[in-house]
């Protein structure tokens, strides 16, 4: 059989370019399935920022990773699911997997880590207010990023002002949406005027700025959107917005760093710096890698929680669908540079 794939040919630090970075590959395939192996065709692709780290630590020449849902085709008889199964896992930028869906330990990386064991989906859990392409989304790794940072750490309570960074986001604008219904007062940084519209039907306090600006002019507008300073803060971006942030971090406050866009997109490496605002504040602060939250019991209580929210109304959440195995790089760039301005929540490509 014919699968095709898309390789890593090309490491490039900054906004990712898409034509030199990534390379179709076709190839005809003899699947001589294992006993414990299976052969999964991928139905959907998330897309996500945090992939540009994973091709940058990608050898060169092996398939692009990436979170998926796949259908069981064919199995071996010791696979771990049925053929006709749906289940989520770290596939890739494929249109077709042989594998076992066992962890699988990531250690080229920057920080070795593994990737959890695939999970089977239960098609009663979704319908055509949650489809299943949630699993990668609201009901997924971007849900429990949001979910578990607000209901592990963050500790949120009604007198709380809240700044999420990166807001427009699957995970921002979820987590803003359960820190509002908390009682908080939420605000939520973008860099699109397009955008804010957005974050204030959600009931987030939009505070838009231009890429590029310096820490003191993006200070002057989060001092204005929070005269009484931040307790809590669910940091997507780093640089210039995180520095102005933690000049206004209330006594006991607490920092989520969910991601680092400065970082692994502007390049921005400088820091550890403003030290004495963590300091004096007494702030904790906590990094967020989501997978440790990933059991049967906090996906249930996932589903219950986040998913009756959305189908009771009390929760939106968008997704920006784009077709086809081919239009998988374009879809990733629309996360960068102008293309952003039309992305609401989460980016996924239906195969």
């Amino acid at each position: 059989m014919q699968i095709a794939k898309w390789v890593v040919q090309e490491h490039l630090e900054g906004v990712p370019d898409v034509e030199r970075m990534y390379r179709k590959v076709v190839e005809d395939v003899d699947v001589d399935l294992a006993d414990d192996e299976m052969l999964f065709r991928t139905r959907y692709l998330s897309l996500d920022p945090y992939l540009h780290g994973i091709t940058l630590d990608t050898p060169l020449g092996d398939l692009m990773g990436g979170d998926a849902v796949m259908e069981v085709l064919a199995a071996g008889p010791r696979a771990r699911f049925a053929v006709g199964d749906l289940v989520q896992g770290y596939g890739g930028w494929c249109t077709h997997l042989v594998g076992t869906g066992a962890e699988r330990p990531w250690q080229t990386g920057t920080f070795p880590m593994v990737f959890p064991a695939f999970r089977r989906l239960d098609p009663a859990h979704y319908d055509d207010v949650l489809p299943v392409s949630t699993a990668l989304g609201v009901l997924g790794g971007s849900g429990m990023t949001a979910w578990g940072t607000m209901t592990k750490f963050m500790a949120v309570e009604p007198d709380h002002t809240v700044l999420v960074s990166g807001a427009t986001g699957s995970v921002g604008s979820l987590f803003g949406q359960l820190a509002a219904r908390a009682g908080a007062r939420v605000i939520g940084t973008t860099g699109s005027e397009q955008k804010a519209d957005y974050l204030a039907d959600l009931g987030i306090e939009p505070v838009v700025y231009r890429h590029g600006d310096d820490p003191e002019r993006i200070g002057d507008l989060l001092r204005k959107a929070a005269p009484g300073g931040i307790d809590r803060y669910l940091d997507n971006l780093g640089g210039a917005v995180t520095d102005a942030a933690f000049t206004l971090l209330n006594v006991h406050s607490r920092v989520a760093v969910c991601w680092q866009w400065a970082t692994q997109v502007g390049n921005d490496h400088s820091g550890p710096r403003l030290l004495p605002y963590i300091l004096f504040p007494r702030t904790t602060i906590r990094g967020i890698f989501a997978p440790e939250w990933f059991t049967e019991p906090n996906w249930a209580a996932l589903r219950a929680e986040v998913g009756a929210l959305v189908r009771s109304g009390g929760i939106r959440y968008r997704q920006t669908v784009h077709h086809g195995f081919d239009a998988i790089p374009t879809a990733y760039r629309s996360l960068y540079g102008d293309g952003r301005a039309a992305n609401r929540g989460k980016v996924v490509v239906e195969l």
